[in-house]
């Protein structure tokens, strides 16, 4: 198919030169990965420039991250589903990551989100319904999730409520949101939670080639060792 057009990825370091400067072999290589990154292909491209910005948010890769937020935009992200993104990355990472993140989509969209003095609902679970919920996720119900039952029940719950709107009412597709999380899990070498959330990327209707798309967007934040980790996660998925 010939060589990449540098100046059409999202990549500051190639559009700098300084990589071809050494090495134009490796320049290119490193295209090809960026123009699958990059590209409209099995995920569009909007959807990889943001799990980008969600993987680097995680690692502390400040410029990164608000490059790839910002040329999603560009290439499409709604703000709906940014916001939507940022709890996909508070559930995963926590709160430090999640302002990281948040503080760069309200750069790039230039708003704040609007606060409400609306009171909260009544949301009704307990023990076992927590328990339900994830048998109906995983068809069974993990050990590290039994623990949590046994010992801090009202923390279960809490996180049952946080995954229903992540996974199920989030206004960013379920499927994108596994898809993230694939990417953010690849980025920090866990296998184990790139395999939970392939799966979870399968039940939402995603595609093998969503998947591996997913996971090769965390080669730009943390090098071709994600893809290793990411690769066995996709594949013990497959083989159960």
């Amino acid at each position: 198919m010939g060589n990449v057009n540098h100046a059409l990825t999202g990549s500051e370091v190639l559009h700098s030169g300084e990589i071809a400067a050494m090495s134009s072999k490796f320049a290119e290589g490193y295209a090809r990965v960026r123009e699958v990154t990059d590209s409209d292909s099995a995920c569009p491209a909007w959807a990889k420039a943001m799990y980008m910005a969600c993987a680097a948010a995680v690692r502390g890769q400040r410029d990164l991250l608000e490059r790839e937020i910002s040329r999603s935009r560009d290439l499409g992200l709604k703000l709906s589903d940014a916001r939507g993104a940022a709890l996909a990355v508070l559930i995963s990472r926590g709160e430090g990551v999640y302002k990281k993140f948040s503080s760069a989509v309200d750069s790039a969209f230039g708003t704040e989100i609007e606060l409400t003095d609306a009171e909260s609902p009544e949301y009704a679970i307990d023990r076992q319904g927590a328990l339900d919920y994830f048998t109906s996720y995983f068809g069974f119900v993990p050990n590290y999730i039994e623990l949590m039952a046994d010992e801090a029940p009202r923390a279960l719950e809490g996180y049952v409520l946080m995954r229903e709107w992540s996974l199920a009412e989030n206004t960013l597709e379920a499927k994108h949101v596994e898809l993230l999380l694939c990417t953010i899990n690849a980025s920090e070498f866990s296998s184990r939670f790139v395999n939970v959330h392939a799966n979870g990327a399968r039940n939402a209707g995603a595609t093998e080639a969503e998947i591996v798309e997913s996971v090769i967007c965390a080669i730009p934040i943390s090098g071709v060792a994600s893809w290793l980790p990411g690769a066995d996660g996709i594949m013990e998925g497959r083989q159960g």
